[in-house]
């Protein structure tokens, strides 16, 4: 069933441990990356796919982006801002985004990802919003003796291709042992109001933290399908958790 999808949760509170000290003073999503923040190149992103509302779910040691940000107007949108601190986990931001969704399906994105489509061709948050179901994410394709550190894997894939289709899966995909190639999460996703139900019924790690993805296997496990968008090729993706990866990401930027 078509709908139109005009709200986003950004999540953006994480710690930036990893690129501490200077994340002492700067939030890493506020780091610049070419002309402007990171986090305002996922305002952009968000605009273009015709989101209008969004709500930032942040840590209080973070008052920079509601300063930088305001209420969003100069975007042409509306933005709302949530304190977040008690560490919970990625699944936590969700949870705590609950009634600003109105029960309505959502964009899910995690500001520390830069992600642009191909030169002169539509993003892939885009692809993602049109026409897709309540439960689906952006993937980037990696071969399994090749994943990345702290990539969130769903499961197996085929080899990437120039125009990579959608694949639903249910739960006799997600097991990737053997496999020659992965889908790993790529930090963009649509999410209807079951995620809600889905993650209060999963338990939290052993840390006490609550995720994401642990809740949507169990969802999974239950019957239903989740619909993985592969980026193409020649998109680019950046989790700027690191300096290496947003070394890169500069450096894309400038070229």
């Amino acid at each position: 069933m078509s709908r139109t999808i005009t709200r986003a949760v950004v999540a953006v509170g994480g710690a930036g441990t990893k690129m501490a000290p200077i994340t002492r003073i700067i939030p890493k999503e506020m780091l610049p990356a070419g002309r402007m923040p990171i986090l305002e190149h996922l305002v952009h992103e968000l605009r273009a796919a015709r989101i209008t509302d969004v709500l930032f779910v942040i840590s209080s040691r973070k008052p920079q982006i509601p300063a930088y940000f305001g209420s969003g107007a100069a975007y042409g949108m509306d933005f709302s801002y949530r304190v977040q601190d008690d560490g919970a986990g990625p699944g936590a931001p969700v949870l705590a985004a609950e009634t600003w969704t109105a029960a309505q399906p959502f964009v899910l994105a995690f500001g520390d990802n830069l992600i642009r489509g191909a030169a002169d061709s539509e993003i892939p948050l885009q692809r993602l919003v049109s026409g897709t179901p309540d439960c689906s994410v952006l993937t980037r394709i990696f071969p399994a003796d090749g994943i990345p550190a702290h990539e969130t894997l769903l499961g197996a894939a085929d080899a990437p291709g120039p125009g990579s289709a959608a694949v639903a899966f249910s739960r006799d995909l997600l097991d990737h042992a053997g496999a020659q190639w992965v889908h790993a999460c790529a930090a963009r996703w649509v999410l209807g109001p079951f995620v809600f139900e889905a993650l209060r019924a999963c338990p939290p790690r052993p840390g006490g933290e609550l995720y994401l993805i642990d809740a949507i296997r169990r969802w999974i496990s239950t019957g239903n399908e989740l619909t993985a968008l592969p980026l193409r090729p020649d998109d680019l993706r950046f989790n700027c958790d690191n300096w290496e990866t947003y070394h890169d990401a500069v450096a894309a930027l400038r070229s």
